[in-house]
């Protein structure tokens, strides 16, 4: 399995070369997790005029993907990383390390993202750019 962050399915839905490559070379182990889903629908919701196909598009992703949840033990488990990481000085998002402790529980070991900066420092994850 391989997590697909927001930032890459906010680009395939706009339609990056490099986005649909990327998830179309690893479509049989692409999955996402809700807090993904979250980021993408509230980037649309948060938009004065909601485009309709933008949204159609989204849904449509999420429904024919894997989607992993978040329960208390990702909770724990993201709130550990990230004192983890602030007692070292280091300081990611939040979020990242929800998603990150969705990986971790699930045994998912590699994400597609732009964002290395936050998830490279997080054991265990391998960081597969586009």
């Amino acid at each position: 399995m391989i997590l697909v962050d927001s930032d890459c399915i906010i680009d395939f839905l706009r339609g990056d070369e490099d986005a649909i490559k990327v998830v179309a070379g690893n479509l049989d182990e692409v999955v996402s997790s809700e807090l993904n889903s979250f980021e993408v629908f509230f980037g649309i919701f948060d938009k004065e005029n909601i485009p309709k196909n933008e949204l159609a598009y989204a849904e449509r992703f999420f429904e024919n993907i894997k989607i992993f949840g978040l329960d208390s033990q990702c909770g724990k488990l993201s709130a550990n990383i990230l004192s983890d990481l602030r007692r070292r000085g280091i300081e990611i998002n939040q979020n990242d390390c929800l998603i990150a402790s969705v990986m971790i529980k699930n045994g998912i070991s590699k994400i597609i993202t732009k964002n290395k900066k936050h998830f490279s420092k997080i054991e265990g994850i391998e960081i597969l750019n586009y």
